[in-house]
């Protein structure tokens, strides 16, 4: 057959051996692994078949290697597997494949939690023993030892092991009433749960798109409210915050407004006082000026009056003119102090409210 052989050489000399040597490598090895595939597939599917093929193949080969040595190699025609095929095979082994991985790491997740269980089943029942330990060595090894023979009491001995006991046994009736309790919920949400499977399989596939519909809409509707949420509570943070600023605002203006009627309380007290006083300096007054009067017309009805009245008299006019004139400057401070107070008192009257010349007030929209 020269036309193969000569196909072939030119194919070797004109081109890369090594590259079509990798080539075929690649080409063996992809052969093997879809043989491979396809044998797991058949050993699945119909074993009896594989068996039989694998014994077939085996007899087929034994027999073409002991012709080959007496006549030469025929071609045998076979079927190749179509790419469909290949890929309806491809596809149920890896589906076969992810189910497998999918219960490997469905069992790995329940073994580790029962090892985390178990472990922490272990730690409490490490943790419990210790207690005990160092209880029974607190209360027998130290508390129970006779000071006078250095031995234990026999009564606190048992004594501690009768509480012990009524102990343990109190757990074991909590533990039982609580793995009840347990099982009972378990029960109940298998029920619910085969309640679900069944009503799940009443549904179809319109069903089902409509509920994801509807969920995506709730879940609209939930964001938007979350969002108005979130908007109210930051509103309500700030209202707070004026309404705190407010109130200390306010708080001051009382304490300063108690201040302010306090001092006006005594300013009209002082007031009152002074004019009490003005009016008591300006009856001593008219009194001075009648008696002046009096003295001075007595002075002139007198034709020739004696030298010691004269000083008498003069003196008392001194006298009562040094009281005039301390009047007049008490007068002169009482007048001050009520023109000052009259001021305070108008200014404080007249003056706008502080809390409602506050911008904050200002800003408020009317209700």
């Amino acid at each position: 057959m020269p036309g193969a052989g000569d196909s072939f050489e030119e194919e070797v000399e004109h081109g890369d051996r090594e590259a079509y040597l990798q080539e075929l490598h690649k080409e063996c090895s992809q052969l093997q692994k879809e043989n491979t595939l396809l044998g797991v597939y058949l050993q699945r599917v119909a074993p009896a078949a594989a068996h039989t093929e694998e014994d077939d193949e085996s007899k087929k080969g034994q027999a073409k290697r002991r012709k080959s040595k007496m006549e030469p190699a025929k071609k045998e025609e076979m079927r190749g597997v179509s790419l469909d095929e290949k890929n309806d095979i491809a596809a149920a082994e890896m589906e076969l494949t992810q189910a497998t991985i999918d219960k490997i790491k469905s069992d790995g997740e329940k073994e580790v939690d029962e090892i985390n269980t178990y472990l922490e089943e272990i730690d409490m029942r490490i943790a419990e023993t210790k207690k005990d330990m160092y209880e029974f060595k607190r209360d027998i090894i130290v508390g129970a030892e006779n000071a006078r023979t250095g031995k234990t009491v026999a009564e606190k001995m048992l004594k501690f092991m009768e509480d012990r006991l009524k102990a343990k046994d109190s757990m074991v009736e909590k533990l039982q009433l609580k793995n009840t309790t347990y099982k009972h919920q378990q029960r109940k949400m298998e029920g619910q749960l085969h309640q679900k499977e069944d009503m799940g399989e009443v549904l179809h596939v319109v069903d089902f798109d409509q509920l994801k519909i509807e969920n995506r809409q709730y879940l609209e509707k939930i964001d938007e409210r979350n969002n108005e949420l979130l908007r109210l509570k930051l509103t309500t943070g700030k209202a707070v915050q004026v309404l705190g600023d407010y109130k200390t605002t306010l708080n001051a203006l009382i304490e300063q407004g108690k201040t302010l009627r306090k001092q006006i309380a005594e300013k009209r007290e002082q007031l009152a006082r002074f004019e009490s006083d003005w009016n008591k300096a300006m009856q001593e007054r008219a009194a001075a000026e009648r008696k002046l009067r009096r003295l001075k017309q007595a002075q002139q009805d007198m034709d020739r009056p004696q030298i010691l009245d004269y000083i008498k008299l003069k003196a008392e006019v001194h006298e009562l003119e040094k009281k005039q004139s301390d009047w007049e400057r008490k007068l002169e401070i009482a007048e001050m102090d009520a023109a000052r107070t009259r001021k305070i008192y108008t200014t404080m009257t007249t003056m706008p409210h502080p809390l409602m010349a506050s911008p904050l007030v200002q800003s408020q929209p009317a209700a």
